[in-house]
């Protein structure tokens, strides 16, 4: 079975957010009345979960607000889903909002990271470039998987320049014929931004983290900038959202002799158990003395960090665990290094796949 995309991390927690929100349809409604948006005609793809797989993410809220049965009345909110309901309250808030135009503005960067090639920098003001190569050349050395594997930074600032904004819509709008055209609707775009305080500087704006098939990884600057505002420490969010996107390019890699997966009832199911495993794998890596050596102190961050990043949309196809659930795999992971640490050899992928079967049952009771 072919894995062909896997969104990770921000998705699940999006659904808890809105709900935190408790707005109902009714109150989520829009008008359509800023110029150069009618019918932006930007495809939008619905989701569907098949073992690793997932097609892309419809962004529109309109699908998820007020869908309670999907909801454990017994799971807790967390530090980061109340940021994240802040982001979207004053989005909501904001004088300029319309559906449109932010279902717009998530495809365009969304599909603008996916088929970049070039120059990157990671974070607002490129802060995680050094230790972005840094990792990266641990993880590649550390789980020798058998692919080339790159990683686009994500920014609100693609939205509010001019020749990058152009270049979205030349390339994703299909009701733009020609460049100039592009120009236009990009000027009347920036006009939207320079009056509105949210569009796009908005962290959601750029809170993708994603990766596919093809080696790409995906860490927008607003979800890094949402796990500092709960108190992790910016390094450790971004090395934890780039060793659990790693793991998901293991998970690829070995799609034909995993087989577990394909075993599990449901597409949350599935999902769960992949995003928890690259949790368990995540932590084993950030632990390990050959990987990213932290220590104690720096783990329990990392342990708040998975905490807070659950969810608890236990019946949705994009549910990623609760907050419990990932926390445990989390300690499950460092535990497993731990054992090992005299020895100080590396477990190969399917080792770590298979520690993990051992004790995934214990994360979901």
């Amino acid at each position: 079975m072919k894995r062909k995309d896997v969104c990770i991390l921000g998705l699940g927690i999006l659904f808890f957010s809105i709900t935190v929100l408790s707005c109902s349809r009714d109150q989520l409604t829009y008008e359509n009345n800023q110029p150069g948006l009618s019918d932006p005609k930007v495809p939008l793809h619905k989701k569907k979960n098949n073992s690793y797989v997932n097609e892309d993410i419809t962004y529109s809220i309109l699908n998820v607000v007020n869908d309670e049965l999907y909801m454990d009345a017994s799971c807790e909110s967390t530090d980061f889903s109340q940021v994240l309901s802040g982001y979207l309250t004053e989005i909501l808030n904001d004088p300029f909002f319309d559906f449109n135009l932010l279902d717009y503005y998530l495809e365009l960067n969304r599909k603008y990271v996916t088929f970049y090639r070039g120059d990157n920098y990671y974070g607002e003001n490129g802060e995680f470039n050094h230790l972005a190569k840094k990792r990266i050349r641990e993880l590649t050395k550390f789980w020798s998987l058998d692919r080339e594997i790159y990683l686009n930074g994500q920014h609100t600032a693609f939205l509010d320049d001019r020749e990058i904004l152009t270049d979205m819509i030349e390339s994703f709008d299909r009701s733009v014929r020609n460049r100039m055209e592009a120009y236009e609707k990009a000027d009347s775009l920036l006009a939207i931004n320079a009056q509105s305080s949210v569009f796009p500087e908005n962290p959601y704006f750029a809170f993708d983290a994603f990766t596919k098939p093809s080696g790409l990884l995906v860490i927008g600057d607003g979800i890094l900038q949402s796990l500092t505002e709960t108190g992790i420490d910016g390094d450790i969010a971004f090395s934890t959202m780039l060793a659990h996107e790693w793991w998901h390019q293991a998970q690829f890699e070995y799609d034909e002799e995993w087989d577990f997966i394909d075993q599990l009832a449901n597409p949350s199911e599935r999902t769960r158990f992949s995003e928890l495993e690259a949790d368990f794998a995540a932590s084993y890596f950030l632990s390990h003395k050959r990987g990213a050596t932290y220590n104690w102190k720096r783990i329990e961050e990392y342990f708040s960090l998975s905490f807070n990043v659950g969810d608890c949309f236990v019946q949705s196809n994009d549910h990623h665990g609760t907050p419990k659930q990932r926390l445990a795999a989390a300690k499950f992971g460092y535990k497993l290094a731990a054992s090992a640490q005299k020895k100080g050899f590396i477990l190969s992928p399917t080792e770590v796949h298979e520690a993990f079967l051992k004790v995934y049952e214990l994360l979901i009771l």
